[in-house]
């Protein structure tokens, strides 16, 4: 990622995202492991640090927004005290110094009565008001990388666009990179500037926010862009979802995991992984589907465009 850059992860549940991000910080749960890889962060390899330095890295460098932020917050300390020892953990500044940064904090991310709420307790705040309080906190060191994970969950419609707004706006305000994880198609349209389409825990298609929803490369990315209601032309129609249902990561399959569910599936899908092709007709989009092979058959729409088919 580029700093200042907006990056969206998107994808059906169970496709990777989160744990993913969770692997980037190394906060998987007992029953998951890193067996490879890298996640390089300012040209250091996070899966070679040992534990001490990752905690240092942790809330710091790179601050994290968690799916629910009632089972996120500790429910016997005030949101306040939260926030001051992650301050007070990272930076070598007074309790003082560290409650004044806080009552900032949520001054900063629209908390009404700052000075006065700090003191109270998760359960005493709305949902959206609970995911305020977690933005404050990730970013109460500065981070140069910002992870939000499905940061709207649970929030209703007018107030996961304040919350998505707020994002936006901070994001420009202190030029930090930004990932974040949604399955809403119409969040990543407004917000992000690059989008990564995942699936069955593989990027199966990459480009620009742009590129990737005037013309999808990926039988999967068609069936996410398929499966949104469309309400510009003013016609009703009925939605065209994607069959079947996602793969059994604990077994996975040899081939490609989208092929079961995928209307252009090939003997070659079910035996073998495919490459990314990047796009020799788009910049910086690739996408992971055997279609892209100079000897796939022809598909409107994916290996094909609509003047050529005309």
């Amino acid at each position: 990622m580029a700093p200042g850059e907006i990056l969206g992860i998107v994808g059906e549940s169970g496709s990777g995202k989160s744990i993913t991000c969770m692997s980037i910080l190394r906060l998987l749960k007992s029953n998951g492991r890193i067996v490879g890889g890298q996640a390089l962060f300012d040209g250091q390899d996070l899966m070679g640090l040992d534990e001490n330095a990752m905690s240092d890295l942790r809330g710091n460098d790179i601050g994290m927004i968690f799916q629910d932020p009632m089972t996120s917050l500790n429910p016997t300390l005030s949101v306040g005290e939260q926030v001051i020892e992650t301050i007070l953990r990272h930076r070598p500044i007074s309790r003082a110094e560290a409650r004044k940064r806080t009552i900032e904090l949520f001054e900063l991310v629209r908390i009404p009565s700052a000075a006065q709420r700090i003191q109270s307790f998760p359960h005493e705040f709305s949902g959206g008001m609970r995911q305020r309080v977690m933005i404050a906190m990730a970013l109460s060191c500065d981070p140069k990388l910002l992870i939000a994970d499905e940061p709207t969950t649970a929030l209703d419609v007018t107030i996961q666009r304040q919350i998505l707004l707020l994002l936006k706006q901070l994001q420009t305000q202190l030029g930090m990179a930004v990932i974040l994880i949604t399955h809403d198609l119409g969040v990543i349209a407004e917000v992000t500037d690059r989008i990564v389409v995942m699936y069955g825990g593989m990027v199966m298609e990459q480009g620009s926010v742009a590129e990737l929803f005037a013309r999808p490369r990926h039988p999967y990315t068609q069936g996410l862009l398929g499966s949104v209601p469309d309400l510009r032309d003013g016609e009703h129609k009925r939605l065209t979802p994607i069959a079947g249902t996602p793969p059994d990561m604990s077994q996975p399959p040899a081939g490609c995991p989208f092929a079961p569910r995928c209307v252009h599936a090939m003997n070659q899908c079910d035996n073998a992984i495919p490459p990314l092709y990047e796009m020799a007709d788009a910049v910086d989009q690739i996408a992971r589907c055997w279609l892209h092979h100079p000897e796939a058959p022809r598909i409107a729409g994916i290996n094909v465009t609509a003047e050529e088919v005309a």
